[in-house]
């Protein structure tokens, strides 16, 4: 991309919005040192304090990092840095059960049909011991046990997606998706999961996707019932 020069109309923006751009666009790649502020200035034919205080907001983002005596370099960005902010916003927020279930419908849907045509002998045969141990966990009243192997089985197809952004979430979102599941289980006890576990299981094992990401949007949205 070529920096071209700024029209003197929100100034600020112009310089940020084009900066931006070279970042998206791989002109400046992750750990480039970024042009001085006056060699900025002056391609861009703007001021040195515009140029800083279009750095300032991508500084904020988290794009650029400015290292004392050295200058602003393009900061090494990765997934688990950017989903790690949204920690303190699912406590701060207070999450409705309806936004985690929104979440789990879409995350838990999707992955399990992007998952069924990929999933090996060994990965189901680890979803039927989970389903096992679930059982074992009815017959002994053991909701904290069941929640945890129920919420195990949901991430173990998330991870056979082998989609790095969506493990990430749902691995980020664990203390959340734990309690909810604890919610769940105590409202709903085992019967439903059970039967849901199985038969998505069995519709992996036919490479069905549609039929098993089917299955687990309805298993999502009967355990919601429980909480309408």
């Amino acid at each position: 991309m070529k920096i071209t020069p700024i029209q003197k109309i929100n100034v600020v923006e112009q310089v940020y919005d084009q900066m931006q751009a070279l970042l998206i666009d791989g002109t400046w790649h992750p750990g480039d040192k970024l042009p001085s502020e006056n060699e900025l200035a002056e391609t861009f034919g703007v001021s040195r304090m515009t140029v800083r205080q279009a750095m300032q907001k991508l500084k904020a983002l988290g794009l650029i990092e400015t290292r004392t005596g050295s200058g602003s370099y393009v900061r090494e960005v990765n997934p688990e840095d950017s989903l790690q902010e949204l920690i303190p916003l699912m406590y701060i927020g207070g999450p409705s059960q309806e936004h985690v279930f929104q979440f789990r419908e879409m995350i838990d849907s999707e992955s399990v049909r992007i998952a069924t045509p990929l999933a090996a002998d060994k990965d189901l045969d680890k979803l039927e011991e989970l389903l096992q141990k679930m059982k074992k966990a009815s017959e002994q009243d053991d909701g904290k046990a069941f929640s945890s192997y129920d919420l195990k089985f949901h991430m173990s197809i998330v991870k056979m997606t082998g989609n790095p952004m969506m493990i990430k979430a749902y691995q980020i979102l664990l203390s959340v998706l734990t309690e909810s599941m604890n919610n769940v289980i105590e409202k709903m006890k085992y019967a439903p999961a059970l039967d849901y576990h199985r038969r998505i299981i069995d519709a992996m094992r036919e490479k069905d996707a549609e039929k098993a990401e089917r299955l687990m949007r309805e298993h999502i949205g009967q355990n919601y019932t429980y909480f309408q």
